[in-house]
């Protein structure tokens, strides 16, 4: 976070929609949904002052494979060994 090109952080646990932990300098929040899709599982992240706005789409395979679109400049972080998934936005350039 001390990254001046770094606008905010999310982080959630893989397969839930519980608890994120979250941090913005922009004062943007953001939800999440996991779906069971068959043979993957996809997360669905968008922001709470527009639902229909997603930032990003992160599909997790059984195979290990990740498939993401990500709609605003960020870099997404998939960690099977900790369980997490972490999303950190970027200010445009």
């Amino acid at each position: 976070m001390t990254d001046p090109t770094v606008l905010g952080r999310l982080a959630c646990n893989l397969r839930s929609s519980e608890e994120v932990q979250q941090r913005h300098h922009d004062h943007r929040m953001f939800s999440l949904v996991w779906q069971d899709v068959g043979d993957s599982w996809r997360c669905t992240v968008y922001s709470d002052d527009n639902p229909e706005r997603r930032i990003a789409q992160v599909d997790i395979h059984e195979n290990c494979t990740v498939r993401v679109e990500s709609y605003e400049p960020c870099r997404i972080t998939v960690s099977p060994e900790e369980g997490i998934l972490c999303l950190t936005r970027y200010k445009p350039l």
